[in-house]
């Protein structure tokens, strides 16, 4: 895996070029690199959580990272409704690249506005993925905004189900641990 590539596709996310998702898209073997990030990205906005305890930041984490694949599913499935050209993989790809900007989620560590900066720093990623999805999809822009929001809202509900379990598990083996 070229690390100088994913380096450099990385800041060209960060400066919103749009390229790199068009790029990102059309490259097969992107794929790891986007779970590389997905799951880096993931863990140092959990690591925001640091106060909840290192348990919270590992189920945070983990339900990111669900909640991402969820989403990238839902986001496929919605762009079809206006005729978009993608599939899992290539959303994806793209998605997983904008991905990154959620890793701002750490600034929640910081006492003094940090959960501010953190709410903003998902904005910044919910833009980019708008980006990314439209690049992806290959439809205008008030399309990828319409995706995104359905999209996330079913995805929410969906993560929700899916995880409840889970943390349901979680919160009967403390309350067996601390009794």
């Amino acid at each position: 895996m070229d690390t100088n590539a994913i380096v450099s596709r990385l800041m060209r996310v960060l400066r919103f070029d749009a390229t790199v998702y068009r790029e990102v898209a059309a490259d097969n073997n992107a794929m790891p690199q986007a779970g590389i990030i997905v799951t880096a990205a993931a863990i140092v906005a959990a690591l925001g959580q640091l106060s909840q305890g290192v348990l919270a930041v590992v189920v945070i984490a983990v339900i990111s990272i669900i909640a991402f694949f969820i989403y990238t599913a839902v986001a496929t499935g919605v762009s079809k409704v206006f005729q978009g050209k993608t599939g899992f993989n290539e959303m994806g790809r793209t998605l997983g690249y904008a991905y990154a900007w959620y890793a701002l989620g750490i600034l929640a560590l910081l006492p003094i506005g940090g959960g501010f900066l953190a709410w903003v720093g998902s904005l910044v990623a919910w833009v980019a993925g708008i980006i990314a999805l439209r690049e992806s999809a290959e439809f205008e822009t008030w399309k990828a905004v319409v995706t995104v929001i359905v999209a996330g809202l079913v995805a929410v509900v969906l993560t929700g189900i899916v995880t409840a379990p889970i943390l349901v598990a979680l919160g009967v083996a403390q309350a067996v641990a601390g009794s």
